[in-house]
């Protein structure tokens, strides 16, 4: 069977690769997006506020969205978690776990990042069990029950707020005197939230219980009685896939480097997203639609530069 040629290979659905998908079909180039998740991190979101155009909408209807625009413009996207790409000459093979095998002209790598663990003591062994790394996906099976949220940026203030109108009380365990990192809009949420406690100087050791999570150890040896965890610590980059041929330049923290047109030290391969280096700490929804948007014209310009 012949197999398939794309002038452009999207790897990851998140709002970067779902923003390059959009910008590459009006550039006129054939596209396939190849993701696991199509939305990425952004599904797991209750509710987006800082999404130019949108006063609120839910991170799933805004990837629902995103997704339809890009497929009414005539992009494809497979559900596959690639696993491997190698470079043949001036093209690409991409292999994925599921059975896919295409050919590419150029590359964007828009793999986002991925959950930090704990690291704590039965962490592992809770997970699934009471320890959750998505609110958004595991709040509802928390009703009247009483449950801890670790972190202290965004990302834990939103876990807090959704899991309050779960839960009948919330614990907001961080490591530090007070929360640096969140916006003040949703530590005011939080003050005013009775359901709602922050402790302070504290990080968790170990997970507790027999067959479930029943409660965790604090690092001051302080034991909270508690049903659920949610670890809400940030992220790390997430480049799931090998390459033969090539040699991707990332950082010493893991995110691919780029330049301002997104390209990396491969020519013909771009990044987009929070995978990248191009926002610096800053990443936003936002920001990652705009590396997309970046991203495709440069490989537009790209394969327009080779086909001459």
């Amino acid at each position: 069977m012949k197999t398939m040629l794309y002038d452009l290979v999207v790897v990851g659905g998140g709002p970067a690769g779902l923003t390059a998908a959009i910008y590459a079909r009006r550039y006129g180039l054939k596209t396939v997006v190849l993701t696991e998740v199509v939305g990425g991190l952004m599904v797991e979101n209750p509710w987006i506020e800082n999404y130019p155009g949108f006063g609120r909408i839910s991170g799933e209807e805004l990837a629902r969205r995103m997704r339809e625009h890009a497929e009414s413009l005539g992009a494809e996207i497979k559900l596959e978690k690639v696993k491997e790409i190698e470079r043949k000459g001036k093209k690409f093979a991409v292999r994925g776990e599921w059975g896919t095998e295409i050919e590419a002209r150029s590359i964007i790598i828009a793999t986002g990042l991925e959950r930090k663990r704990l690291n704590a003591k039965n962490e592992k062994k809770f997970a699934g069990k009471g320890v959750s790394y998505c609110a958004t996906c595991d709040a509802a099976f928390f009703r009247g029950k009483v449950v801890g949220v670790v972190g202290g940026g965004n990302s834990a203030g939103i876990a807090a707020l959704l899991l309050s109108e779960f839960a009948k009380k919330v614990y907001i365990i961080y490591r530090r005197d007070r929360f640096y990192r969140m916006e003040p809009v949703y530590v005011k949420k939080i003050e005013e939230n009775e359901k709602i406690e922050p402790i302070f100087n504290e990080t968790v050791v170990e997970c507790l219980g027999k067959e479930k999570l029943e409660g965790v150890k604090l690092k001051s040896g302080r034991v909270l009685q508690i049903n659920g965890l949610f670890v809400e610590i940030g992220f790390e980059p997430r480049l799931p896939f090998i390459t033969k041929g090539f040699e991707i330049e990332c950082d010493e923290a893991g995110f691919v480097k780029v330049d301002d047109g997104m390209r990396t030290s491969v020519r013909g391969v771009f990044a987009a997203g929070d995978i990248t280096t191009g926002s610096g700490s800053f990443r936003q929804i936002v920001t990652a639609a705009a590396e997309g948007a970046i991203a495709a014209h440069s490989a537009h310009r790209y394969l327009m530069e080779v086909s001459e």
